[in-house]
C-alpha cells in the first residue's frame, strides 16, 4: 500500500510541476538563433540578434541595440519584434574582438550562465571585425545564417581545424588554473570563413591568433583529433622551386596521432617533454619520387613539424598562455611545484623548457606512382 501511495505521490508531483512556470504559444515567440555582442567607435555596448522568418523566400530578422547588459538588450528587443524573445534556441554567440580584448569582459555573460532556459551547448565564436558584417550577411543558396555558422564550426571541428567553443567549455577554461580558453575565429571577405582560433588568456582576455594549420598543429598536441588531420608543408628548400607551382611542397593525411607529454622539474623550471607520433599517408606530392625517396621524405617531414610545433610553442610562451593543456601535467605530475606557482602559470610555462620530437610512419604514397 505504502508503494501505492508513493508512487502516486511521484507522479502527481511530475504532473504538477512540469504545468508549472510561464508557456507560451509558438506562434507568439520570436526565437533568436543568433546573439551577437560587439563595441561601437565610442566604446558603448552593442548587441545583435538574428532571428528565423517562417516563409517562403524571406530572409532572417535582424536587429540591433545598444543596452548596458545582455539583459537589458531583451527589453529592447521585445519591443522590435513580434513576439517574445527566447533565448532557448540560440546556436551561435558571436562575440567581437573589441568585446575580447578588453580584460573583464566575460563578466557579461552572467546572465547567459544564471538563465535555465539557455543551452550551454551554444558555440561561442570570436569575430575578426565588425560583429554587424557577420549578422547582415545572408548567404546565398546556403542555409540560414544561425546554421550554417554553426555547420561551418562543425564541420572543422570534425576535420581537427577548429573547436566547438560552448559555454560549457568557455566557463570550465576561465576558471580553470591549468589551462586558458581558446575559441573558433570567423572573418568576412568575399564570403564568411573560418580564419582560426582566437586564444585568450587566463582573464579571458585575447592574446593570440592561429592560423587554421596552427589551430590543427594545437589540437593534435591536445590529442584531441577526431578524424584524419590533413597538412601540407614545404620539405624541399625554396631555392628548389623555379616556378608557380610550388614544388616543395607535400600533402598528407594523419591517420593516426598520438601525442605524448611528460613533465619535469629541474634547476627552478618546468620540463616538457613533448613526444608525436604519427602515421601518414601521402595524399600529393609535386615533386619527383627519385628526389626523396621514404626514409629520407619522412625525415623531412619530421624536421618541418618539429620546426612548426616549437614556433607554435614560442608564440604561446611569449603570450604567457596555455591552450595545451600542460598545466594539467605539471599539477598531475609535479603537483608540489605547481602548486607554487598555480597563480601564475602563464609565467611559469614562458620560463619552462620544452623539447619536442616527431616520428613519422609512411604508411602509403598513393595507388599511383608519377
Amino acid at each position: 500500500m505504502k508503494r501505492w501511495f508513493h508512487a502516486t505521490l511521484l507522479i502527481f508531483l511530475i504532473v504538477f510541476l512540469s504545468s508549472c512556470g510561464k508557456k507560451a504559444p509558438l506562434e507568439d515567440l520570436t526565437l533568436a538563433l543568433i546573439l551577437g555582442i560587439d563595441l561601437d567607435d565610442k566604446n558603448n555596448l552593442v548587441f545583435y540578434e538574428v532571428n528565423p522568418v517562417f516563409s517562403a523566400g524571406a530572409k532572417n530578422e535582424s536587429y540591433e541595440v545598444k543596452a548596458k547588459t545582455i539583459r537589458d538588450s531583451r527589453r529592447l528587443f521585445d519591443a522590435l519584434t513580434t513576439g517574445e524573445v527566447t533565448a532557448g534556441k540560440i546556436q551561435v554567440l558571436l562575440v567581437g574582438k573589441r568585446i575580447l580584448q578588453q580584460g573583464d569582459w566575460f563578466t557579461i555573460l552572467d546572465t547567459v550562465y544564471r538563465n535555465p532556459t539557455f543551452s550551454m551547448n551554444t558555440r561561442v565564436v570570436a569575430v575578426d571585425g565588425p560583429v554587424s558584417e557577420v549578422i547582415t550577411q545572408h548567404p546565398e543558396e546556403k542555409p540560414q545564417m544561425a546554421l550554417h555558422l554553426k555547420a561551418l564550426i562543425d564541420k572543422n571541428y570534425d576535420r581537427t581545424r577548429a573547436v566547438k567553443g560552448t559555454l560549457q567549455e568557455l566557463h570550465r577554461e576561465i576558471h580553470e588554473k591549468a589551462t586558458t580558453p581558446f575559441i573558433s575565429e570567423v572573418k568576412k571577405g568575399k564570403n564568411l570563413e573560418l580564419s582560426g582560433m582566437s586564444l585568450l588568456d587566463d582573464k579571458g582576455k585575447y592574446a593570440q591568433f592561429l592560423t587554421v594549420p596552427e589551430s590543427s598543429l594545437l589540437l593534435m598536441l591536445q590529442n584531441k583529433k577526431r578524424h584524419e588531420i590533413t597538412l601540407t608543408i614545404p620539405v624541399l628548400p625554396k631555392e628548389d622551386e623555379n616556378n608557380i607551382f610550388h614544388k616543395n611542397y607535400i600533402s598528407f593525411a594523419a591517420n593516426r596521432v598520438k601525442t605524448k607529454i611528460k613533465p619535469g622539474y629541474k634547476q627552478n623550471k618546468f620540463q616538457f617533454d613533448i613526444n608525436v607520433k604519427m602515421n601518414i599517408n601521402i595524399v600529393e606530392r609535386l615533386f619527383p619520387e627519385e628526389k626523396l625517396n621514404n626514409n629520407q621524405l619522412a625525415k623531412m617531414i619530421e624536421k618541418q613539424l618539429k620546426k612548426q610545433i616549437m614556433d607554435l610553442m614560442k608564440k604561446i610562451q611569449k603570450k604567457k598562455i596555455d591552450p595545451i593543456g600542460l598545466g594539467l601535467y605539471a599539477r598531475a605530475y609535479q603537483y608540489p611545484h605547481y602548486k607554487k606557482i598555480e597563480n601564475t602559470w602563464g609565467r611559469a610555462l614562458a620560463e619552462a623548457d620544452v623539447n619536442v620530437s616527431v616520428k613519422i610512419d609512411i604508411n602509403s604514397n598513393g595507388a599511383v606512382q608519377q
